[in-house]
């Protein structure tokens, strides 16, 4: 099943959806450009994707994302379940960046 990680992106005020498929050793991640293998914790296309447009992420979010992870590979989890809780987790990604200070000539 894919999953869909949607976070706001203060830099194009709009939405991002990475595309996420979990793998035996991690996730495959994509998004438009930066596309790719990564851990559980979703390091580090995830991250790259994030860097690249400069949204701001709590420090925990591969902790949960890898707990995410552990839990459909023990069968812990079913994917609506796993999905519930990636929307849970981007939703605190996306407050993070909507809470983030915008200084003209550093991030805006």
């Amino acid at each position: 099943m894919s999953f869909k990680f949607t976070v706001h992106s203060n830099r194009w005020n709009h939405t991002d959806t990475y595309t996420m498929e979990k793998t035996a050793t991690g996730w495959h991640i994509s998004h438009i450009a930066i596309n790719g293998d990564s851990k559980p914790n979703g390091e580090p296309i995830l991250y790259a994707n994030f860097d690249q447009d400069y949204i701001a992420y709590p420090s925990k979010t591969g902790d949960f994302l890898e707990w995410i992870w552990q839990e459909l590979d023990n069968n812990n989890m079913n994917d609506q379940e796993a999905q519930t809780k990636i929307d849970e987790l981007a939703d605190w990604v996306s407050v993070t960046e909507k809470n983030t200070p915008m200084w003209q000539g550093w991030n805006c």
